[in-house]
């Protein structure tokens, strides 16, 4: 698909590329595609390609990189750009749902007319797209949830939300990686850690990956987080 967009100057080293008003799966991958292509140019003076929802942020170095040869570089890859599969990372990750681990999973059935346990198992019967990082280190935007499961953010964000806390809002799905105060419906808990610095210099979660969630129980749910407090992260499952 050839990728339309609008260019600006977010500063002296910096360019977006906005690709309109609306995201999908398929945009996403052409977009991944694209920050991808442009990692292999080989341009000296490029330093980072940041993607987002509908859009490209590219940051380099003006002094080794002519804004000019990078816009033209930008303007042939987004024309060949592919809504392919790109090489990505299969997560399943263990989830406890209901009770203190997801306070807000009896409005969000009630919300939806539905029982909790119909609530559990479409949210864990879908795989999830990583579409991008944002708000805090290591958050990802998991899409696209069930149609029966979408409601808008709660009325009165929380101050403080666990890290781990598996919460859905629109369309999307995510888990907090750090305690921070946010304003989704919490459904469930994870004890698998997803930003750590002490550990990693990289989120667990990156975009492009997809991400399925295994209902546990809440003893299981405890037992891997004392793994996960020393180190255990699960093995991707496959990679596409």
């Amino acid at each position: 698909m050839r990728l339309s967009f609008t260019l600006f100057d977010c500063a002296e080293s910096a360019l977006s590329l906005d690709f309109g008003p609306h995201y999908s799966k398929s945009l996403s991958l052409a977009i991944l595609d694209a920050s991808g292509q442009l990692a292999k140019a080989g341009l000296p003076g490029l330093k980072e390609s940041i993607p987002a929802l509908s859009s490209l942020t590219v940051l380099y170095d003006p002094l080794q990189l002519p804004k000019e040869r990078l816009i033209t570089e930008i303007e042939a890859i987004c024309g060949a750009a592919q809504a392919a599969a790109i090489s990505s990372r299969t997560w399943e990750l263990p989830v406890v749902y209901g009770g203190e681990a997801g306070p807000d999973l009896g409005e969000v059935a009630a919300r939806a007319g539905i029982s909790e346990d119909q609530i559990v198992a479409l949210h864990a019967a879908q795989t999830y797209h990583v579409y991008m990082l944002g708000f805090a280190p290591g958050f990802a935007y998991l899409g696209d949830l069930p149609q029966a499961l979408r409601l808008p953010r709660r009325a009165a964000p929380r101050a403080r939300i666990p890290a781990g806390s598996v919460a859905i809002a629109s369309d999307m799905t995510a888990i907090y990686p750090l305690e921070s105060p946010g304003g989704w419906h919490l459904i469930g808990f994870t004890p698998v850690v997803l930003w750590d610095m002490a550990r990693r210099d990289q989120p667990l979660l990156e975009p492009g990956d997809q991400v399925r969630f295994k209902p546990v129980s809440k003893e299981e749910a405890e037992f891997l987080r004392h793994r996960a407090a020393d180190g255990w992260v699960p093995a991707p499952l496959e990679a596409a």
